[in-house]
């Protein structure tokens, strides 16, 4: 007679071993490891962004560092010599997203692992033409974020720099680390369109500022326009500082920047383009297919005017500027 007993106990280690081996091959993340998001930015500030507005809205949304989600940050001081390796760092570490900062940086990231997930935060220029999506409301891929505006933004910034120094002189354009030929030459053919001659220099890491402002002094600068870049951003204090002992004023693009010394800021809310960056993120790391959430542009862009920043370097502030201001900075 068989023992009922020892058939039961037989059945219940065979489904505990089935069980098991079911376990190890799932994946991790169902095995409840934390979610992994990397960011990789050329620039500190927008680390700092990311846990000032990213991080706090994530964990609004359900996602809290610490908890159910670990989060690796690297980024330079605006040298892009770096960047590679520290792609390859985050493609090692598995990360179930991550935020690129540029699109230089989102390249890297594909070439380190063509499976990752990829929010831009944010796309300088237009990330189509780049061949990172295929539209911007069907990204279509493993790619989707925020449109910066970046090229608009600068041609902007170019025509106010010719309304606070009129004439002939060249406008001075510094341009970062990781700005592309093509958009450099994008750059100078929008500034002939507009009849605007322009010095450009390139400047990275913060030891470079000098000898960029120098360079635009020489080539006949009065002014300059400072192009969109996370590691200037990160840096605003010391360029404006820079710009001012070369006797330049500077023109950049977030607010921030104009508190910190540049004459004017033309730019989109960091905070809120922080925010809806975290949706984003939020939204893959609930399965969503990053192709199928579309990318999103900013809807509002603000104008702040240092006026004190400008009584120092001799710059009169033209009425109608100043009208259009949401601040003015004595």
């Amino acid at each position: 007679m068989t023992d009922r007993r020892c058939d039961v106990g037989s059945e219940r280690r065979a489904m505990l071993r089935a069980g098991l081996a079911a376990a190890f091959a799932m994946p991790a993340r169902a095995q409840g490891r934390a979610h992994r998001l990397g960011v990789l930015a050329p620039g500190r500030f927008s680390i700092d962004g990311v846990r000032r507005w990213t991080l706090p809205e994530l964990a609004r949304l359900g996602f809290v560092e610490g908890r159910n989600l670990d989060v690796l940050l690297h980024a330079t001081d605006g040298d892009a010599a770096p960047l590679p390796a520290l792609a390859a760092d985050l493609a090692a570490a598995r990360c179930d997203v991550a935020i690129a900062v540029s699109n230089p940086v989102a390249r890297l990231l594909r070439a380190a692992d063509p499976r990752l997930p990829i929010v831009l935060g944010f796309a300088g220029n237009d990330p189509v033409a780049d061949g990172l999506v295929d539209s911007l409301a069907r990204p279509g891929g493993l790619v989707t974020g925020i449109v910066m505006l970046g090229e608009e933004l600068d041609t902007k910034r170019l025509e106010f720099a010719r309304e606070l120094d009129p004439g002939t002189a060249p406008v001075g354009f510094l341009a970062g680390a990781t700005l592309s030929p093509d958009r450099i030459a994008r750059i100078e053919a929008e500034a002939a369109a507009l009849g605007i001659p322009i010095a450009l220099a390139r400047a990275g890491a913060p030891e470079t500022y000098g000898a960029a402002f120098a360079a635009l002094r020489r080539a006949g600068a009065r002014i300059v326009v400072v192009g969109s870049f996370p590691g200037f951003a990160g840096q605003a204090g010391l360029l404006a500082a820079k710009g001012a002992a070369a006797g330049l004023p500077l023109l950049c693009d977030w607010r921030h920047m104009a508190e910190a010394g540049c004459v004017v800021s033309y730019g989109a809310s960091a905070a809120e383009l922080r925010r809806r960056n975290a949706v984003q993120v939020a939204r893959i790391l609930r399965g969503e297919a990053p192709g199928a959430i579309p990318m999103e542009r900013p809807d509002r862009f603000e104008l702040v005017v240092n006026a004190g920043a400008a009584a120092r370097l001799g710059l009169a502030i033209p009425p109608l500027v100043l009208a259009r201001a949401e601040e003015v900075i004595e």
